[in-house]
């Protein structure tokens, strides 16, 4: 019998409960007789980000049999069909020589979702994804257009509820019920919001190395050394370095601080104070975040991190954990989104799918 959340893709449900995922080769040998069930339906899983679109194949026991990986493929940054192209040129690179005829679901994570304001718009954008796939998406298989945070909740536990945070170059925290997205807080984007994401500690650290070169006092610290060394602005003299460091920034696509996100990361762990400063506001910020998407009362539901900031090891990471250790909830860091995107493709076909085949 199929859940809510399975019967709202549309797609039918076949019987019977895909095994565990066990290890083994990614094609059958010769002469073995035909191939179970489990094995001859195949899904696919696709994440489509900002900065990259990841598919991967994989048949109903979670084994992998095709991975790929293509630019961004965000319709708010990207545009709408920059982004279908990159996804159906990911969905044709992942399938390779497999048959599209297995092909039985597939789900996309898509950033940029809420830039849907209607179904119709939904529906137009994941044709163009059809279209740009070509033979690799057989008229018969329906794709299921999902927002990233469910994928990104659901590449963190198999619970049905809960809150996500996701922070990479923005920031947006989810609430989840049934899988689906039911509160958001945050994801305004860089110019109205996105406080402690990767933008915001790459604009931060440029805004830092602005004020320690404009200061009349001192060199430039361990911070500022490295903005500048990443956006090969010479050092001195100091105002070719604040003329250099603007025309760089200015210069740069609007979300390019994001890159210099790293370097507070780094000089953080090594001891710098205005670094460690940076971190912890980050923190506290995406902190903020996720208590804002939690209801009074709400019962102890895990809160999933996921994106390079949240998820990534390091001082934000830390101080974020520490920030949420109070919060009801068990804290999780997201594994492999488009395996959790895989894994709800494969729950469409077999609603009792173990989260464990696909996320050990």
């Amino acid at each position: 019998m199929s859940t809510p959340d399975d019967q709202a893709t549309g797609l039918r449900t076949g019987p019977g409960t895909a095994p565990a995922a066990r290890p083994g080769p990614t094609a059958r040998e010769p002469g073995t007789g035909p191939l179970p069930w489990s094995e001859q339906r195949l899904v696919l899983g696709v994440d489509a980000g900002g900065t990259a679109v990841r598919a991967v194949l994989t048949d109903l026991t979670g084994r992998r049999l095709g991975e790929a990986r293509t630019g961004g493929g965000n319709p708010q940054a990207q545009g709408g069909p920059a982004a279908a192209h990159r996804i159906g040129e990911a969905v044709r690179a992942a399938l390779g020589d497999h048959d599209p005829g297995r092909l039985a679901a597939c789900v996309i994570g898509l950033a940029g979702h809420r830039r849907f304001a209607t179904d119709a718009a939904a529906v137009a954008f994941t044709e163009e994804c059809r279209t740009a796939a070509g033979p690799a998406v057989p008229g018969h298989l329906r794709l299921s257009l999902r927002p990233d945070a469910e994928v990104a909740f659901a590449a963190g536990t198999a619970a049905p509820d809960g809150v996500v945070l996701i922070a990479g170059t923005g920031a947006v925290a989810c609430r989840l019920q049934r899988r689906r997205v039911s509160t958001v807080r945050g994801g305004q984007g860089w110019l109205l919001g996105d406080e402690g994401s990767g933008f915001w500690l790459g604009r931060e650290a440029a805004r830092h190395a602005l004020d320690t070169l404009g200061s009349p006092s001192g060199a430039p610290d361990a911070l500022t050394t490295a903005v500048l060394a990443a956006l090969d602005v010479p050092a001195r003299p100091r105002a070719g370095a604040v003329a250099g460091l603007l025309r760089a920034v200015y210069d740069a696509p609007a979300t390019a601080p994001a890159t210099l996100a790293p370097l507070v990361s780094t000089a953080a762990a090594a001891g710098d104070q205005a670094a460690a400063g940076i971190a912890a506001r980050a923190a506290a910020h995406l902190g903020t975040l996720v208590e804002a998407t939690l209801p009074a009362g709400a019962p102890p539901e895990p809160i999933v991190l996921a994106g390079a900031v949240a998820a990534s090891p390091g001082p934000v990471r830390d101080a974020l954990t520490a920030a949420l250790a109070d919060l009801p909830g068990q804290v999780l860091v997201a594994g492999d989104t488009t395996m959790a995107a895989a894994w709800l493709a494969a729950r469409t076909i077999v609603p009792g799918t173990p989260h464990g085949a696909f996320l050990p």
